[in-house]
């Protein structure tokens, strides 16, 4: 029988099914299909969210990720930098707080955690406002405001910041748009919410600054690779990285949880005002590479009062460390704190690879027996071919797409860098509410003159969807 949580997960699962449910399934797909192999060749830089009715607004959303993204900048490009404050600047009243989906972020703006800051500045009729911001050493937000006083329609390019001259991870930071639009016509505005982990071992200062650029939406703009057509601006503040540190609250059960034969060292437990950290490591012993854990809950529990923190926000430094970003919480100060999962997403780390045969077209070795090679199109290349893997029913609920290297070997051993895909028809996840499966597929350019190397040809993996049901439990703290 399915216990409390898993009713809880299903129930919220269905909701979003529903709302999925309103849109095609080829609008679904088409709005990710071209930028998702550019964004694995990137390794995952910078993810940015627009907030807000995102589905309803996907497609757009898509193309602003790509000029975000984009190929590097050559030529000259305006830029300002500020170090005051000017006048007549929106303030975090006028922030929209009830359109915020971080729940951490709402929270602390409503707490009246978030730091005014009010410094604004304008060029070519692009103004900026930096609101204010918000950070407790493990993750920074930045609210602001963009105005567009031009006479064309203008985006978001790029949002960097740094602490005395450290800049803070491209990895997981993301832009949420209020306004549900990544695009801002004449005479109109938008809200912002930036978010950003921070690197606790960097010796972040309070001297930071923010750059921010932007353009128009025009095709010359979004296509061009210089840097004439964006207007940036440098802000300069003083920020705490750290602003809680009398205020958190650290804890160090180093307990181990066993799933699946798997060891996950939990080393650390960390309750600021804005957020609930949980430190994991994977022991590097394990036979299997752990890539997620199924359904992670924080429970507390005094008598029988019984909290739980769901949902947590992943945060990985690398194949052993991870970091779960719970909401803010009191958990610690109830009778006890444990940690509990209903699995992993795993494989073993001798069956992280792929190997094919390209003159036959047929895959010899693969992590598991759903991975397929689809027959060639017109699109494709001579040497490009197309994986698709069918994920079904709760197999489906949280996977996440394939992740390859970007480069492969041949049967002598020489190793080969792939090339950029002729095609993009087949790279992206295909949802199917009706069915309830999800289609991944991944498109592979292995070049025409891999057709000549000694086959067959070995591809490695780095993240694969393998789900496994193993629910455990373990407590962290007891009074």
């Amino acid at each position: 029988m399915l216990d409390k949580e898993q009713r809880v997960l299903m129930k919220d699962s269905t909701k979003l099914n529903e709302k999925a449910n309103s849109l095609p399934e080829s609008k679904l797909s088409t709005a990710v299909r071209g930028g998702m192999e550019r964004g694995r060749k990137r390794e995952m830089r910078r993810m940015y969210s627009y907030g807000l009715g995102a589905m309803a607004a996907m497609t757009a959303a898509a193309l602003l990720m790509l000029t975000v993204n984009g190929s590097p900048f050559t030529g000259k490009q305006d830029r300002l930098v500020l170090t005051s404050s000017i006048g007549s600047v929106h303030n975090l009243e006028s922030f929209p707080a009830e359109r915020i989906k971080d729940a951490s972020l709402r929270s602390a703006l409503e707490r009246g955690l978030i730091q005014p800051i009010n410094q604004a500045m304008e060029e070519k009729g692009y103004r900026v406002e930096i609101l204010g911001a918000v950070s407790d050493g493990r993750k920074s937000f930045v609210l602001f405001n963009v105005l567009n006083h031009s006479d064309k329609e203008i985006i978001v390019r790029d949002f960097t910041l740094d602490y005395g001259g450290y800049e803070t991870p491209s990895v997981g930071a993301m832009i949420a748009n209020m306004s549900g639009s990544g695009q801002i016509p004449p005479g109109q505005n938008s809200y912002y919410a930036y978010s950003t982990n921070l690197l606790p071992t960097d010796p972040y200062t309070n001297k930071a600054s923010i750059h921010i650029t932007l353009s128009d939406t025009s095709d010359r703009a979004l296509n061009s690779s210089s840097k004439k057509y964006l207007t940036s601006m440098d802000f300069s503040l003083e920020l705490e990285p750290n602003m809680f540190e009398d205020n958190e609250r650290a804890y160090y059960p180093d307990r181990t949880l066993k799933v699946d034969g798997q060891r996950i060292n939990v080393r650390q437990l960390l309750f600021t005002p804005l957020n609930t950290y949980v430190d994991l490591e994977y022991d590097q012993a394990n036979e299997k590479q752990i890539f997620k854990l199924l359904n992670p809950v924080l429970i507390g529990k005094s008598g029988e009062h019984t909290e739980k923190l769901y949902y947590p926000q992943s945060i990985s430094k690398d194949d052993t460390k991870v970091t779960l970003v719970y909401k803010n919480s009191q958990l610690d100060q109830l009778d006890t704190t444990s940690f509990k999962t209903f699995g992993i997403a795993a494989v073993k780390k001798d069956e992280m690879n792929i190997v094919v045969d390209l003159k036959k077209k047929q895959i010899i070795d693969a992590p598991d027996e759903r991975l397929r090679m689809l027959p060639s199109d017109q699109e494709a290349g001579a040497g490009e071919v197309y994986f698709q893997r069918i994920l079904e029913e709760a197999q489906a609920a949280e996977s996440f797409g394939m992740w390859l290297e970007d480069s492969f070997t041949d049967a002598s051993g020489e190793k080969h860098n792939r090339l950029s895909p002729e095609s993009s028809s087949h790279s992206g996840l295909l949802t199917s509410v009706k069915n309830d499966t999800i289609e991944d597929n991944t498109t592979y350019n292995f070049g025409e003159d891999a057709l000549e190397y000694p086959q067959p040809l070995t591809i490695g993996v780095k993240q694969y969807w393998i789900p496994i049901k193993d629910r455990q439990a373990i407590e962290l703290l007891k009074k």
